[in-house]
């Protein structure tokens, strides 16, 4: 899968549906997201990035999810680094 990530300039939007993140990261398919949302909230670290008011909203925190990312890669988070 090859997944670029679009980079979007004068946003100030600190959280987005699941539309959002695949506008944001082309390549990114909603069954991946789905897996990976679900991985977001059963790891503690994570857990803050994913908020549900309903059953079927979802909203996810970009930062958080880019830090996600990072820590799947490579196996720690950058947040820790910081």
């Amino acid at each position: 899968m090859k997944i670029k990530y679009v980079p979007t300039d004068n946003i100030r939007a600190m959280w987005g549906n699941k539309e959002a993140i695949l506008r944001r990261y082309e390549g990114l398919n909603i069954y991946t997201l789905n897996r990976w949302i679900s991985e977001m909230r059963e790891n503690k670290q994570f857990r803050d990035g994913v908020i549900n008011p309903t059953h079927k909203l979802v909203w996810i925190n970009f930062e958080l999810f880019q830090d996600f990312l990072y820590w799947k890669q490579h196996g720690y988070s950058r947040m820790k680094a910081k």
